[in-house]
């Protein structure tokens, strides 16, 4: 069994919108396959948990509660198909703020160590779209994957873990 499952969400989990946030549910959707793909990654890790940058909040386009709601949303479909999200950590700092919590910087896996002291790194992986997915997971210690609209979640699974 692998330990812990780190995923970005934009671009991993939902679409992605083109030069815009995902502000509200009914723009929150699924990518294909990522439902079904939750059922057996909790067969084969201990724990997923969703690193994610929020600067829609830093930019005030949306507000923490519209992500609450988002983030409740998401966890309930993936509840509902028989996947679980352990922890969802979100940074909503600018870009632009001085010693900012987002990644590439690992302020939010710090985090999950501290309520996951248990967490062993050389049995995780990180998932993500971007470029600053990959480096804050390589600072880390953390075996990395890179997706994107071709590559998605459930084949990096599949290379991953033999996921069927």
């Amino acid at each position: 069994m692998f330990d812990t499952l780190f995923l970005d969400r934009d671009g991993v989990i939902n679409e992605k919108l083109d030069d815009k946030y995902v502000t509200c549910i009914k723009e929150f959707v699924f990518i294909e396959g990522v439902l079904e793909s939750f059922r057996a990654i909790n067969k084969y890790f201990k724990r997923v948990i969703i690193i994610t940058n929020q600067q829609g909040i830093g930019k005030k386009i949306m507000t923490i509660k519209q992500l609450e709601d988002i983030h409740n949303y998401m966890l309930s479909e993936i509840e509902n198909s028989g996947g679980k999200i352990h922890k969802i950590y979100f940074c909503p700092d600018l870009e632009s703020k001085e010693n900012n919590c987002r990644k590439p910087g690992t302020k939010m896996f710090e985090r999950a160590l501290e309520d996951f002291p248990k967490i062993d790194l050389k049995k995780s992986f990180m998932i993500g779209d971007s470029e600053s997915d990959i480096i804050a997971g390589k600072k880390m210690g953390i075996k990395s994957v890179k997706v994107n609209l071709k590559f998605n979640l459930k084949l990096a699974l599949k290379k991953i873990i033999n996921i069927p």
